[in-house]
């Protein structure tokens, strides 16, 4: 592994697991609750802690590339307008597809999912590049490209995705949030899945801002609604099977194509 990864990995859990860690055992302790203000100083340091170790590892490792590089990729917006409605479209293609077929399967369930109104979605959007979108400054923009140099892509994505998943692994001990008491494994294969489409998007762009995009999309349409129900036993694996399969395609698919790889990086 590469000094830039070590430096971003430990940054990061040291950050983040050190600041859940404690919020999981203060709230379980019922010294705090959601919503108070220690408690969502806590969480939401927690959630930086990818944007942080990005930069703790970036300056750390400065000859090995710039600041002024890596801003380049956080910064590059001048792709074709395809990828930016890829970025915004196939995360709320995968929540239909997969509410959809959940809902066939099990026809009740359509009672039990309560969409909000659709121009939500821009506020939701603006909210997700803070609560979830900036983590891409880590996990796209250090971790992907530093796995890259030892591994494919498709590889360096499924690890990636594999760290992104334990990352989040403190916040199922943390009452009041959404994973608190949640099927981890299950939330595990989701999240792999979406590191798979995310690490194909980002080798197609270098464009750690598109990432952002893309995540926030899909934090804005689960908080819209689109999504199933949680406590739907096995229906519940529908969402993170779809976005392995998608993304498993996506990343095999580009593998096979190495000549047109820099096609939207030159454009």
């Amino acid at each position: 592994m590469s000094r830039r990864l070590v430096t971003y990995l430990v940054a990061t859990f040291v950050i983040t697991w050190g600041a859940w860690s404690s919020l999981a055992w203060l709230a379980q302790s019922g010294a705090l609750a959601y919503g108070q203000g220690p408690f969502m100083l806590l969480y939401v340091l927690g959630g930086f802690g990818p944007t942080i170790g990005a930069y703790v590892a970036v300056l750390a490792t400065r000859s090995q590339a710039p600041l002024a590089e890596y801003h380049r990729r956080l910064l590059r917006w001048r792709v074709p307008a395809g990828w930016y409605l890829v970025a915004v479209g196939l995360p709320i293609g995968l929540a239909a597809v997969s509410t959809g077929i959940a809902v066939l399967l099990s026809p009740d369930l359509s009672a039990a999912v309560s969409i909000k109104p659709w121009y939500i979605f821009v506020p939701l959007f603006a909210m997700m590049i803070i609560g979830g979108g900036l983590e891409e400054l880590g996990w796209r923009g250090v971790a992907q490209p530093e796995i890259s140099r030892l591994a494919s892509a498709a590889t360096a994505a499924l690890w990636v995705g594999l760290m992104w998943a334990l990352w989040h692994l403190p916040l199922f001990f943390v009452p009041g949030v959404s994973q608190y008491g949640g099927n981890f494994p299950i939330f595990a294969v989701g999240v792999v899945g979406t590191a798979l489409t995310l690490g194909w998007l980002y080798s197609r762009t270098e464009s750690i801002l598109l990432c952002i995009v893309f995540h926030a999309a899909g934090n804005a349409i689960t908080a819209l609604g689109l999504v199933v129900p949680s406590g739907r036993d096995w229906l519940g694996l529908v969402g993170p099977c779809l976005s392995v399969v998608v993304g498993a395609a996506l990343v095999l698919t580009d593998a096979a194509r190495p000549a047109d790889r820099t096609a939207a990086r030159r454009a």
